[in-house]
């Protein structure tokens, strides 16, 4: 008998080990895709007409907890048309934009069914940017409702988050997504041109896309691809991911490694000298975020260089890097900052809309700790707190001396700072201010605790500032409260003390 129990034992414990080191138990992620919303995108390009028709089939799950007569998508690319009122660029920033001259984009819905019934939509929203679909039934909560769209792209001559210019398209926030519900109503905020005005969930997406086998293509989730000498149709698959974005350029190469076991590519212009190097910083931050705050859940991330209005841009597995960027040290800064948004942001999501300095204050304060621990590249973390400080009391003053008054809040929604200048200090520059005047007070070791607690409590979720707050306070076991709030009010007295 005890033959019997040994012998017992020992296949459980095989059992159990084979499962551990044979990938054969759900990852991290397939535990996240369950009773998730999904999408399922059939497109193609024009190159020429430089359109893209598509089918869009979306299963939504009702997880609001309140039966919904109705749903609201946004309609992203509709802020590009001629008659838009509120542009997602501002006239700071219009000449980079078009460089060829003002272009315009849309998108066209042709046609729309719900569970098998054409739908009489309407096209609704602050500025004619929401499809809302009214179902003619009550949809359960825990139950699904499967939509499905038909529509046509037209991609503006531009170097924004969606638009093509010089032998690369960009596609971000281009295709209809479900408006998140803030336990009343639909969250149907416009294209802003300030920040990232952008409130997602979790979803799961399969993509077949068919394009001109010239381009290369990155995109969020894993490429699988068949070319023939005209086009190449790509399935792409991801799961539990917060947006949907890809890249396509005529004028690149990849290069890919894998760093902690994620492919890590990264797409330059192929007459570009620097790939290998724009490769290894970008695995080295991968891996330095990996260690220090959680582990990256999924298994690819792609870094790509591109025209673009702004230094870069994140998106769930890809981030853009802006062409424009000609100082090779603000490039790298560029690549982990936005490398560090697949923790704060894309596995962490937030409201970019309410709390924008949560994501962009936690990405750019890690840029620094990643310098301060690869000094190799010649980025000090002294000096990159010195330069945030120096040009912050620098902005107050002029900006004092011109007004007589100087807003100096981080948790304005982004459509109330008053211009990209503002935003910019006060989310980005400030946030580095405050994490590092918070490393005085509690120190760096309990800082990356509770940046770790923050990411395991809120992966896969949208989180706010509360959570933050509670994050912190149990991994330092202090109230902190009282001193996020004065940088989050603007209440505290920031002074150059070298």
């Amino acid at each position: 008998m005890k033959k019997f129990f040994y012998l017992f034992f020992s296949i459980i414990f095989c059992c159990f080990i084979s499962i551990q080191f044979t990938g054969c138990s759900k990852s991290e992620v397939d535990k996240a895709s369950k009773n998730l919303s999904s999408y399922s995108l059939d497109i193609s390009l024009d190159d020429d007409a430089k359109t893209i028709q598509g089918k869009e089939s979306i299963i939504y799950y009702n997880k609001t907890g309140k039966e919904l007569s109705y749903l609201c998508l946004h309609l992203y690319p509709r802020a590009f048309r001629k008659d838009a009122l509120i542009k997602p660029y501002s006239s700071l920033n219009i000449a980079t934009c078009f460089p060829n001259g003002l272009s315009y984009g849309n998108i066209e819905i042709k046609s729309v069914k719900v569970n098998g019934e054409s739908n009489n939509f309407e096209i609704d929203g602050e500025d004619e940017d929401i499809l809302k679909l009214n179902f003619g039934f009550d949809l359960q909560n825990k139950k699904s409702a499967e939509i499905e769209i038909e529509f046509l792209l037209t991609i503006p001559n531009c170097t924004h988050r969606f638009g093509y210019y010089d032998g690369n398209i960009n596609l971000g926030n281009w295709y209809p997504i479900v408006c998140e519900f803030d336990g009343e109503n639909f969250d149907t905020s416009p294209y802003y041109s300030t920040g990232d005005p952008f409130n997602s969930s979790v979803a799961n997406y399969e993509v077949r896309f068919t394009y001109p086998s010239s381009y290369l293509l990155c995109s969020t989730g894993k490429i699988d691809s068949s070319s023939n000498n005209e086009t190449t149709t790509a399935t792409i698959k991801a799961k539990a991911v917060r947006d949907f974005a890809m890249c396509l350029s005529s004028k690149s190469k990849i290069v890919k490694d894998e760093a902690s076991s994620v492919e890590v590519m990264y797409m330059g212009y192929s007459d570009d000298e620097n790939h290998n190097e724009m490769l290894t910083i970008s695995k080295e931050a991968l891996s330095y975020f990996n260690k220090t705050f959680g582990t990256y859940p999924y298994s690819t991330l792609s870094i790509v260089k591109t025209p673009f209005i702004y230094g870069g841009m994140e998106y769930p597995n890809v981030v853009f890097v802006s062409d424009a960027i000609d100082d090779e040290e603000e490039y790298l800064k560029v690549i982990v900052h936005e490398i560090a948004h697949q923790w704060w942001y894309s596995a962490v999501g937030n409201n970019e809309i309410q709390d924008a300095w949560l994501d962009e204050s936690l990405a750019e304060y890690s840029t620094a700790l990643f310098f301060e621990n690869h000094n190799k590249y010649g980025l000090s973390y002294k000096d990159l707190v010195q330069d945030a400080l120096s040009s912050y009391l620098l902005y107050v003053d002029v900006i004092g001396t011109i007004r007589g008054e100087v807003n100096t809040k981080m948790n304005l929604k982004v459509y109330e700072y008053q211009n990209d200048y503002e935003y910019s200090y006060m989310v980005y520059v400030k946030g580095v201010i405050m994490f590092d005047n918070l490393r005085d007070v509690v120190g760096i070791n309990k800082i990356v605790a509770g940046l770790k607690k923050y990411y395991a409590d809120n992966k896969f979720k949208i989180a706010s500032t509360a959570d933050f707050f509670k994050a912190f306070k149990s991994a330092c076991h202090k109230d902190l409260d009282g001193f996020f709030d004065s940088y989050l009010n603007g209440t505290v007295i920031i002074a150059n003390l070298n």
